[in-house]
């Protein structure tokens, strides 16, 4: 009898407590609508680097999609990024340099989360402040979604002869408060190459998210949203070749591991107001 009543008591308990979709599993929240971009600048040798990209994967269990991460290795920091005979892969980008500075990536690691301001270096965040922010990004104090101001779609055609993809951006705005700019990137997964690691070298190290180049300028371009249309698009043609970074090879096999990043952020206050990721190769 005590037996029946301990097997009908955890079955109870298991199913109150069960959280079923779309609630996220940390806080029982509901799924955001909003996204958020994390640009984490990182180095290959920076011991404590990985420890944030563990903390990116852990978000990204939490909140799925609505994560979106981009890995920069600022050339500025050179104890962090620079090449030599164990790290000779180079990671580093003009562009990603660029960002890194104006953000206040002072030292690694740090991320910009939607760019906000109030960070502990201008715009940038450490790992363990990360959460917070996000979830102020996504949720208001009842835990009820912020609504999004923008929808962007990506679609991409890939020319593999010529190695020349065709980028199309389009948004709808569903209110429209500021002046807006776009900015559309290019990134990349599963670069091996080594790391170090806490006291560990890792040799065959697994890069994910690394930035590659931005499609049309640095910090994108203006939105034409003065003559109250809601609706935006454009077009891109980019051809992959070394003109673009010169890791990438002549080959471009590794094209597949490539996705467009696009995020529309405000063009006084630079906060990021949603982001979308596709990948190149459409599976």
């Amino acid at each position: 009898m005590r037996t029946l009543i301990l097997t009908i008591f955890l079955f109870f308990f298991t199913q109150c407590d069960r959280i079923e979709p779309p609630y996220t599993e940390e806080n029982n929240l509901p799924t955001a609508e909003r996204t958020v971009l994390i640009e984490k600048f990182t180095g290959h040798k920076c011991s404590n680097c990985p420890e944030a990209s563990r903390e990116i994967d852990f978000l990204k269990e939490i909140y799925g999609e609505q994560i979106i991460s981009v890995a920069i290795h600022p050339g500025n920091l050179t104890e962090f990024t620079e090449t030599d005979n164990n790290y000779t892969y180079d990671f580093t980008t003009e562009d990603g340099s660029i960002i890194a500075e104006d953000m206040g990536a002072s030292f690694l690691p740090l991320g910009t989360v939607n760019r906000i301001n109030g960070g502990i270096s201008n715009r940038c965040f450490t790992k363990d402040e990360w959460s917070t922010q996000i979830k102020n990004l996504l949720y208001d104090n009842d835990g009820k979604p912020l609504p999004k101001k923008v929808e962007i779609d990506i679609t991409t055609s890939f020319n593999e002869l010529e190695k020349e993809l065709a980028i199309s951006v389009n948004t709808n705005f569903i209110e429209i408060e500021n002046t807006y700019k776009l900015s559309v990137i290019i990134i990349e997964d599963s670069i091996i190459a080594p790391q170090s690691d806490g006291t560990e070298y890792v040799v065959n190290y697994e890069h994910n998210h690394i930035y590659r180049c931005a499609v049309n300028g640095i910090y994108g371009e203006s939105i034409n949203t003065k003559t109250g249309s809601l609706e935006w698009s454009n077009n891109y043609m980019m051809l992959f070749n070394t003109d673009y970074n010169s890791n990438w090879t002549d080959s471009w096999n590794n094209v597949n591991n490539c996705y467009v990043i696009s995020y529309i952020y405000n063009s006084e206050t630079l906060v990021i107001e949603h982001a979308k990721k596709h990948r190149i190769i459409n599976e």
